[in-house]
């Protein structure tokens, strides 16, 4: 059976995607990718920016968030799901199609800006 998973921003690979159902197998690999159209049982909602890497990004989580912070604080339009897409960390670990994936999420979204909310980065695992 098929796990999905909804957030207001998915990043997978280079591609930042709003309002998309990932759907994963029962070994956590990538299995599809869908726009959200109605509400799917089954259907795990996650605040914020979700995004896909491997297994591995565990051991650098921390270089990852101080490196988001510094590219927000370079460039002020960047967005939170455009600063992961760019990172030099998530690049490094970003999941594929044929070995199981781990689920990142960054929760303290502003959405009116797209950034930080408070300045706060609240990252959470979610699988």
């Amino acid at each position: 059976m098929k796990k999905g998973f909804f957030s207001h921003q998915l990043c997978y690979r280079r591609s930042l995607l709003n309002k998309h159902i990932l759907y994963l197998t029962q070994e956590n690999l990538v299995d599809n990718i869908l726009p959200f159209q109605r509400e799917v049982s089954l259907t795990t909602f996650c605040e914020g920016v979700l995004f896909v890497v491997s297994p591995s990004f565990e051991s650098e989580k921390e270089e990852f968030c101080r490196t988001i912070r510094e590219q927000l604080d370079k460039n002020h339009l960047l967005t939170v799901g455009e600063a992961i897409i760019q990172n030099p960390v998530y690049l490094r670990h970003m999941a594929d199609d044929t070995a199981p994936c781990s689920l990142y999420t960054i929760t303290s979204i502003n959405w009116a800006t797209a950034r930080l909310r408070d300045d706060r980065l609240d990252l959470v695992k979610v699988l």
